[in-house]
């Protein structure tokens, strides 16, 4: 970059954000003076000592620590103490020359899947003003796909980080688990959590994605856009294509499977028979491990209404041994019905989530209404396989359908996330915003 450059796109975004923020409301602590501060500091640094991320606008969700600020995971009952350092992806993040100049607004606790449920207000999705980003990482997605940020680093438990990539037409990385430290991340369920990487594209995700996890072979050796290193074989899940699938989530499903075809790969019909099981397995069983970690908030007595009902529902599954043991043979059995399908292909297809962006009831988004299981999970049904079995899974723009991005998932097995990138790269159909951001519908 040119001397001065960074210092140059710091402004441009912090001028975005005035004239979005107001209604987009993906962020909710710009430190406008440090993002200049820092960009000088970048701006100054000789060529040869600029590091592999120099100058990219980076947020950070509201549940990973960052030195200096709040750690409140947008919810009353933060008790405002700051955190005394950075998580390690945070700090890989600097090191590498970023930018981190804003948090991004997500759902209380990460307990949602529309970035409504946030005590800043909801996050409004970029393409359509009304309609949720997804969630729970959503103000990360929205930022990202708005402009206003090169990447952002969120967490995945259930979904998180795919499903408002999605909806927000950019590209989610829920990677390999352990392969991103979860250190200075306030946690959810620590069996299902990582952290996980929103990006425009597939490259910066790449470029991303080495920084925060250290050297990863295969990560950084081709140039961005090159074509995949050898063909891969892609199982299409056959129970993950039909309902509840919308028609144009399934259209854009299968045209990513062409693109698949057309670049070489052999596609197979593969079956993970309890993949439409596993959103009630993950409520059960996320339920009760997230005890322990979100009591201490409830306990104020400020927490917002889906942390109390979560918290009550573990409750009263830690008194239910059958149902918490019928969901896990469910996970049991996802283990072995995904390991069988991935010995027959590279990496499983299927879209990210059955629907579009779902539109905010008419008066506005509710606690009550976000937490009907009927309008906010049923977005999470696909992606929570990945997190109950510990794989890697990836969401890239495949389309439109109705005006809104649709998003195809991909998932492979444990450590192979080098090959799920390449493979992705088949798939990705990159959908730039619409000239007017946020366009009323």
């Amino acid at each position: 970059m040119p001397v001065g450059s960074v210092e140059r796109v710091v402004r441009a975004r912090l001028a975005l954000v005035e004239a979005l923020e107001p209604r987009l409301r993906s962020l909710v602590h710009v430190d406008a003076a440090g993002a200049l501060a820092r960009a000088a500091e970048l701006d100054a640094l000789p060529e040869a000592a600029r590091g592999p991320l120099h100058g990219l606008v980076a947020v950070v969700k509201d549940n990973i620590d960052v030195a200096g600020q709040p750690t409140a995971c947008c919810s009353p009952a933060h008790d405002g103490r700051a955190a005394a350092r950075d998580a390690p992806v945070v700090a890989r993040l600097k090191e590498a020359g970023a930018v981190v100049f804003s948090r991004a607004n997500m759902d209380e606790l990460a307990m949602g899947a529309s970035t409504a449920t946030s005590c800043h207000g909801p996050t409004h999705n970029p393409w359509a003003y009304g309609h949720s980003p997804g969630g729970s990482s959503g103000g990360c997605a929205a930022a990202v796909a708005a402009g206003i940020a090169d990447l952002a680093v969120g967490t995945d438990t259930g979904g998180s980080v795919r499903e408002p990539a999605s909806q927000c037409g950019v590209v989610g990385l829920a990677p390999s688990p352990g392969l991103l430290p979860v250190a200075g991340v306030v946690p959810f369920d620590p069996s299902c959590d990582r952290v996980g990487v929103i990006a425009g594209d597939l490259a910066t995700t790449a470029r991303a994605l080495a920084v925060l996890a250290g050297r990863v072979p295969g990560l950084t050796t081709d140039p961005p856009g090159a074509p995949p290193r050898r063909p891969s074989r892609v199982g299409v899940v056959r129970e993950l294509m039909g309902p509840p699938n919308r028609p144009g989530v399934v259209a854009a499903a299968r045209a990513a499977v062409e693109r698949c075809r057309t670049g070489g790969a052999d596609v197979v019909e593969v079956s993970v028979p309890d993949a439409p099981r596993a959103l009630d397995a993950y409520l059960v069983l996320t339920s009760l491990a997230c005890l322990p970690h979100l009591e201490p908030w409830v306990d104020t007595g400020r927490s917002g209404a889906e942390v109390v009902r979560r918290v009550a529902l573990g409750r009263a599954l830690a008194e239910d041994p059958d149902r918490v043991a019928a969901a896990a043979a469910v996970r049991d059995r996802l283990r072995a019905q995904t390991a069988a399908a991935l010995a027959r292909c590279d990496v499983l297809l299927s879209p990210t989530m059955p629907t579009t962006a779902p539109a905010f009831p008419p008066e506005g988004p509710t606690d009550a209404a976000v937490a009907d299981p009927a309008l906010a999970p049923y977005t999470d049904c696909w992606t929570v396989v990945a997190n109950l079995v510990g794989l890697p899974a990836v969401s890239v723009p495949a389309g439109l359908a109705d005006g809104l991005p649709v998003g195809v998932m991909l998932t492979g097995a444990a450590g192979s996330d080098p090959v799920l990138l390449h493979a992705a790269a088949l798939v990705e159909d990159p959908t730039p915003l619409p000239a007017e951001v946020g366009a009323d519908r």
